[in-house]
């Protein structure tokens, strides 16, 4: 198996790991929400650099692929970045997070069909 091949199912696999230790840490009651929250920052992040280090590593091989895959690929990658914006700004205190949790939440899901239909197609 190929770096790229690695690189992009780890990624894929992060994503919905990234959410479900969110959801866990948010709900747990000891300690500083920023501390609980670190392992879900972690996994999020390591899912936006493994997908880039899986683009940066399967370029010279995308002849023949499926175009439409490739173009869910495009919108995974853009919706990890928003993804990562949207957390970052969900770390600081305000009364606009809500509605970011919310976005965040969409984003989640969205990124995690549109990556999946990725390799299903494009394996």
């Amino acid at each position: 198996m190929t770096l790229s091949a690695v690189a992009g199912w780890i990624a894929l696999g992060a994503i919905p790991v990234a959410g479900a230790v969110g959801v866990i840490a948010r709900r747990a009651a000891r300690g500083a929400f920023r501390m609980r929250m670190r392992p879900h920052y972690a996994l999020g992040y390591a899912a936006l650099a493994l997908a880039v280090v899986h683009l940066a590593t399967s370029m010279g091989s995308m002849a023949g692929e499926s175009a439409a895959g490739l173009w869910l690929a495009t919108l995974a990658l853009l919706g990890l970045i928003w993804q990562a914006l949207l957390g970052t700004n969900l770390q600081s205190p305000g009364d606009y997070r809500k509605p970011l949790r919310r976005w965040h939440l969409v984003t989640f899901a969205a990124v995690t069909l549109v990556a999946s239909g990725h390799a299903l197609l494009n394996r």
